[in-house]
């Protein structure tokens, strides 16, 4: 698969670089030459360009890519006009780096479906981690929906999944992992206990009422 981010500070190097760690094809883009040259003889590609010129944007063919990140640091004008060409391109699954609150809503009017907020997001990961011990994996899925994986603790008491289901119905069970071994076809009569994991989806509130569930 083809990638691009735009932006390449730390959260957009450790966006690029974990993409090309997963075997995907890179593309870096930042106006930085310094900026390029750090990335220059890791990812697949790397330009000195400028993101918000919809001519440039349309040269490095990215409406071809599968997916575009948008992490401009502090330029809030510079974020919004490299994402409104990009729409217009347009361009698939695009995720923009927001600074602020004000940045949020003004991509979020724009119809940017996947918004990032790196510091408040790792901020919120290690609060959750703390408070939620046994759900430390998640993964957002948009719109404040997550996909979270709850070790089971050792002394929680078995249950049935249809009892859990039955407490907490709206947070679908996705996946049982036992032994290491995921598990897709499962019934309520399933016991679930430690040291299994469960892969469960649902909106954040819901997901942390299902966590209380597993404190003992």
């Amino acid at each position: 698969m083809q990638f691009a981010v735009i932006g390449l500070g730390v959260f957009g190097r450790a966006c690029a670089f974990e993409l090309q760690n997963q075997g995907n094809e890179v593309l870096g883009i930042d106006m930085d030459e310094q900026e390029v040259n750090k990335v220059s003889d890791i990812l697949s590609h790397s330009v000195i360009a400028d993101a918000t010129d919809n001519e440039t944007l349309k040269e490095l063919n990215l409406s071809q890519f599968d997916g575009v990140i948008v992490s401009i640091g502090d330029d809030l004008e510079a974020s919004l006009l490299c994402t409104l060409n990009l729409i217009k391109l347009p361009v698939k699954n695009l995720w923009v780096k927001a600074k602020t609150d004000a940045h949020h809503d003004i991509l979020d009017s724009l119809g940017v479906e996947n918004i990032i907020h790196p510091e408040q997001d790792m901020g919120i990961r290690i609060a959750q981690a703390m408070a939620y011990p046994m759900m430390k994996q998640y993964l957002s899925l948009g719109n404040k929906e997550y996909m979270v994986r709850i070790d089971i603790p050792k002394n929680w008491e078995p249950k049935t999944i249809g009892k859990i289901k039955n407490k907490h119905p709206y947070t679908p069970l996705v996946l049982v992992i036992r032994d290491k071994e995921i598990l897709r076809d499962f019934d309520d009569s399933m016991i679930v206990q430690y040291p299994d994991c469960l892969i469960y989806a649902g909106l954040v509130e819901d997901l942390k009422l299902l966590a209380k569930y597993f404190i003992a």
